[in-house]
């Protein structure tokens, strides 16, 4: 993703999920990922209860089924960002602008999105050049944007109250679990990416993060386990740990997976 703000003063490229590039204008905010564990009936009145106290729920219900109203949850919603469900082939992210804030000037080469707006009023500007954005149509509440892939286009918040909208990316153009609470925190972010970062980590801080996953490896190799059984429950320990989960978690949910039988590969691969 390339941002580039409105003074054109900067332009920052972002990696995009799913190899999905954009050009961007503005922050990027940092993201916090959460683990998706089961359970949705009162995902909804969890969510309100965390974002309405200003504790900001990151949790992002993708890949599973999920039901909310999102009228009420792109109310509640005072981030700048926050990815609600996130899957292989499409995104929920809620976002708040604030009064005179952008989203920022971005394009997506490869993707579609989809923008409704819950409250307050705002521009959007679009076009196939970054310096000539000639589609102009001011929104409010319940207008709809769609903005095909490799159009630019930026959204302004004209009114005098948040500009509360939903986006839907097809396919996903942010990491799982996504949280950028304020546009300083996006471009804070997108700073961080530049120099060398990866979902927020440098390869040496990811490293030591996973330190744990290590020792607790190399303890199996002494108690004699196979190294295919190693080998298959490490990997999905770090697919987990890149979903959001805590190396501890990710440890904890893979043994439980083994030891309940949840997955009859590894019991039988730790036999082998």
């Amino acid at each position: 993703m390339y941002y580039v703000p409105d003074t054109d003063a900067w332009q920052y490229q972002q990696p995009s999920y799913a190899n999905t590039p954009t050009h961007y204008q503005g922050r990027q905010p940092v993201y916090d990922a959460v683990p998706n564990e089961g359970g949705h009936s009162k995902e909804f009145n969890d969510f309100r209860r965390s974002n309405g106290s200003g504790n900001i729920s990151s949790r992002d219900y993708g890949p599973n089924p999920f039901v909310i109203d999102i009228n009420e949850a792109t109310k509640d919603n005072n981030t700048f960002r926050t990815a609600l469900w996130t899957g292989e082939h499409l995104q929920l992210t809620l976002m708040s602008i604030n009064v005179g804030e952008d989203i920022g000037l971005e394009m997506h080469p490869n993707l579609d999105q989809f923008l409704r707006i819950e409250q307050g009023q705002g521009m959007v500007r679009m076009g196939k050049n970054k310096n000539n954005l000639n589609f102009v149509k001011n929104v409010e509440d319940d207008s709809v944007i769609i903005i095909p892939a490799g159009m630019w286009h930026n959204l302004t918040n004209s009114g005098n109250t948040p500009l509360k909208l939903y986006s839907i990316y097809a396919p996903p153009n942010h990491p799982f679990g996504t949280v950028h609470v304020t546009k300083e925190d996006a471009m804070a972010a997108e700073e961080g990416i530049s120099n060398g970062n990866v979902f927020g980590k440098t390869p040496d801080e990811w490293v030591q993060y996973t330190e744990f996953l290590v020792n607790e490896g190399l303890e199996d190799v002494k108690r004699g386990i196979n190294a295919t059984h190693i080998l298959q429950e490490f990997i999905l320990m770090g697919v987990l740990v890149g979903k959001g989960y805590s190396p501890e978690r990710a440890y904890e949910t893979v043994e439980e997976w083994e030891r309940t039988g949840e997955s009859q590969l590894l019991q039988q691969s730790k036999n082998m």
